[in-house]
C-alpha cells in the first residue's frame, strides 16, 4: 500500500504533570479529502479517540496540535501517510443481507461477521443488517447473532479488545408484513399478518434497536402499526406491496416515510394508476431507495428518480445477498426472478459515475451523508467533519479500497495485512 504508518512522536512540554499519560492522536494525510461537501487538496484528518477533531490542509492541522499542547499536555501522533489516495467519509448500507457467501439470517456470529467483512473490505463503515422475511424462531437466532457482535461500551468509547469493523447502527427487518403477491425473492410461506406483539417482543429482547422496517401499507391493520412504529422511533418504510396510488397515501399519512428499493417489488408507475411508485416519488418528505447495479434499475430509471426527488432523499443500497464480494453469479429465485444484488455500495457509485460522467464527489452523498439523515445521524455519520466519528476510507484515484478506518481504529481486515 502506497500509506504507511510512521512511528508515534511524543512531545514533552515543561508544564507538564509527572505520570500524565499523553494525549493519542492519528494524523491521516491525503492527497485530496472529500468531506463530503468539501474538497481539500493536500488535506488532513486529525482523530482523537473515536471522533474526528479537525480537517483542513495538512500543515494548519498539525501546526494547530502543537499550538494546543504547547502549554498544557504530552501527546503522541501517528501519523498515516497517504499522499496518493482520497480520504472519503465510510459508507452506509441501510440494506444489506449478506456477502462472502453468508447471510444474516444464517443466524450464526460466524455468518453475521464475515458479511461484514466482506463489505468493510468495500468501503462500508455503517450498516443496518436487514432481515428478510423469515420464521419467528429464524429471525430471533438472527437478532441474537448481530446482537452478539455489537459491542456493549457506552458510546464514544469502544473496548480495545473488540475487533474494528462496521458500526450496526441498528436492524432493517424486511417483512415479515409484506404482500405475498409483491412478495419478491422474500419466502411466500413465512409473510405474515401484522402482528404487533411479535415486534414488542423483538425490542423488548434484543439490544441491538430495530432502526426500520419495511412493511405493505395495504394490509389490514396497516395505519395503526405504522403508528406504533414510529412512536418507538423506528423508520416505516413502504415496499414489497401491491399499494394503490391512494393506499399508499394513507399510509404517508399514518407515518410512512421511506420507500424500500423504489420500483422493485411494488406496483409500478402506470398512468391510470400511478401506485406505490409514483406516491414515492410525489411524496418530497419519503425518502427511497435505489439499486443501481445495471440489473434492478435501467440507469434512466435511476436518473428519473435523482430528477424527480428531492437531493436529500435518494440512497443508494446494496440490498446484498450472499454473494456479494465473491466471484460467484447474482442469485435468482427458483421462478429465475431477482434475488438481491452481488453489490458493494462503493461499486453501486461507481455505477453510477460511469452511466453519468458525473465526480466522486458529486455520487458520494448518495452513501454518506444521506442515509446518515434518513437515520439522524447526520452529526456523526457520513461526513468528515469535527465530532463525527472517525469513519475513514482511504481510496486510490482508481476508486480502488486501499484501507478503512472505524471510529478512529483501522479496520481489522486491513490491520491483518499490516
Amino acid at each position: 500500500m502506497p500509506q504507511t504508518t510512521k512511528p508515534a512522536r511524543k512531545m514533552k512540554t515543561k508544564a507538564v504533570k509527572r505520570g500524565r499519560p499523553p494525549v493519542p492522536y492519528i494524523l491521516i494525510r491525503a492527497g485530496v479529502v472529500l468531506t463530503p461537501d468539501k474538497e481539500i487538496r493536500r488535506g488532513a484528518v486529525l482523530i482523537k479517540g473515536r471522533r474526528i477533531v479537525a480537517v483542513g490542509r495538512d500543515k494548519e492541522i498539525a501546526a494547530a496540535v502543537r499550538k494546543a499542547h504547547d502549554q498544557s499536555d504530552r501527546f503522541t501522533m501517528d501519523v498515516v501517510e497517504a499522499p496518493d489516495l482520497i480520504a472519503v467519509p465510510g459508507l452506509i448500507d441501510i440494506h444489506q443481507h449478506g456477502g462472502g457467501g453468508a447471510d444474516y439470517i444464517d443466524g450464526t456470529v460466524e455468518a453475521a461477521r464475515t458479511v461484514l467483512e466482506t463489505h468493510v473490505r468495500g468501503g462500508t463503515t455503517s450498516v443496518l443488517p436487514t432481515m428478510m422475511t423469515a420464521s419467528r424462531p429464524a429471525l430471533k437466532k438472527a437478532l441474537a447473532a448481530v446482537d452478539a457482535l455489537r459491542p456493549r461500551g457506552k458510546r464514544g468509547s469502544l473496548p480495545a479488545t473488540t475487533e474494528a469493523g462496521p458500526d450496526i447502527l441498528g436492524i432493517h427487518l424486511e417483512g415479515p408484513f409484506i404482500s405475498k403477491k409483491r412478495h419478491g425473492a422474500q419466502p411466500p410461506g413465512a409473510v405474515r399478518r401484522i402482528d404487533e406483539a411479535e415486534i414488542r417482543e423483538y425490542l423488548r429482547i434484543f439490544r441491538t434497536p430495530i432502526r426500520l422496517m419495511t412493511l405493505a401499507p395495504e394490509l389490514p391493520g396497516a395505519p395503526a402499526f405504522i403508528k406504533f412504529l414510529v412512536r418507538r422511533g423506528i423508520i416505516a418504510s413502504a415496499g414489497h406491496s401491491d399499494a394503490s396510488f391512494e393506499e399508499a397515501i394513507r399510509g404517508f399519512d399514518a407515518g410512512i416515510s421511506h420507500g424500500t428499493h423504489l420500483f422493485n417489488a411494488m406496483r409500478g408507475f402506470f398512468h391510470r394508476e400511478p401506485g406505490l411508485a409514483g406516491a414515492l416519488l410525489l411524496n418530497e418528505r419519503a425518502s427511497v431507495e435505489l439499486i443501481a447495479d445495471g440489473r434492478h434499475l435501467h440507469p434512466a430509471a435511476v436518473f428519473l428518480v435523482l430528477q424527480a426527488k428531492p437531493a436529500d432523499k435518494v440512497v443508494f443500497v446494496t440490498d446484498a445477498s450472499r454473494n456479494a464480494g465473491t466471484k460467484e453469479a447474482p442469485l435468482l429465485t427458483a421462478a429465475g426472478g431477482l434475488f438481491g444484488s452481488n453489490l458493494r455500495l462503493l461499486e453501486a457509485l461507481l455505477k453510477l459515475m460511469e452511466w453519468s460522467g458525473w465526480s466522486l464527489q458529486d455520487v458520494l452523498p448518495l452513501a454518506t451523508s444521506n442515509p446518515a439523515r434518513i437515520l439522524g445521524l447526520e452529526k456523526r455519520k457520513g461526513t468528515l467533519l469535527p465530532g463525527a466519528d472517525a469513519d475513514i476510507v482511504l481510496l486510490d484515484y482508481k476508486f480502488q479500497v486501499k484501507d478503512v478506518w472505524c471510529a478512529g481504529r483501522r479496520a481489522s481486515v486491513f490491520e491483518k495485512k499490516q
